[in-house]
């Protein structure tokens, strides 16, 4: 009977998978395979408690000098500390034939056809922890440091918004001001000229008052013109 093939995977960690509580919510642990040859291989990863982890990705191929992470996520469930080394990973690898072993489509590696003289395995065990006390006292505090580093945070951008919007509401307050003298300037301007055509009415002085009229108009117009402008600018200022 022909012995095992050793290893040809460098496996980080070698022995065993290490998951620390508490085990109330998903825990995550990482295993690194990398491909120190100088051949392509095939990798599967199975457990012997399917139901209770999820592997990503649980099978892939790595090409010469690759490294790749799998990540091993424990499901919640109630600690047990006679369960802490029953279950196991077994990590399968083998040598790709790049003619042989893939599908008739030529892309697909499978694993169904080869022999099993060929597979190469590696065993890694589970070991659960529950958290020491400085664990948990260093997760608190990384817990509340990152809380106030959010609360620091949105306080100060209330701030910002706060002197924003004050800042606008100054700007509207001024432009307000400003439209309200225009304002009583154009009525100004209109009395004059209403007074002035009441005032000549001779033909000599008419073209006199048509020049005074047009000029009055223009001043008018341009007066006008400002306080639309203004108004599309506080108007633009607070349309969101």
């Amino acid at each position: 009977m022909s012995s095992k093939i050793e290893q040809i995977l460098l496996i980080e960690p070698s022995h065993e998978l290490k998951f620390i509580g508490p085990f109330t919510e998903p825990v995550q642990t990482v295993m690194t395979l990398k491909n120190p040859s100088d051949k392509k291989i095939a990798f599967k990863i199975k457990t012997t408690a399917p139901k209770r982890y999820c592997v990503r990705p649980n099978c892939g191929e790595l090409i010469p000098k690759e490294k790749t992470e799998i990540s091993v996520i424990l499901q919640p469930f109630d600690y047990d500390a006679n369960e802490r080394n029953k279950h196991k990973f077994l990590v399968q690898t083998v040598v790709i034939d790049p003619v042989a072993d893939y599908g008739e489509d030529g892309k697909y590696f499978q694993w169904k056809d080869i022999e099993k003289d060929r597979i190469m395995d590696s065993k890694l065990k589970c070991s659960f922890e529950m958290p020491t006390v400085e664990q948990l006292l260093e997760s608190k505090n990384i817990h509340d440091e990152t809380t106030a580093v959010l609360e620091t945070n949105v306080e100060t951008e209330l701030q910002k918004a706060t002197a924003e919007l004050q800042e606008l509401r100054e700007e509207e307050n001024s432009l307000r001001q400003a439209n309200t003298v225009l304002r009583e300037e154009i009525l100004k301007l209109q009395f004059k000229i209403d007074d002035q055509q009441s005032q000549k009415r001779s033909v000599g002085g008419s073209q006199h008052l048509d020049m005074q009229n047009r000029n009055a108009n223009i001043t008018l117009m341009i007066g006008l013109a400002i306080v639309v402008a203004l108004l599309g600018i506080i108007a633009g200022k607070y349309v969101f």
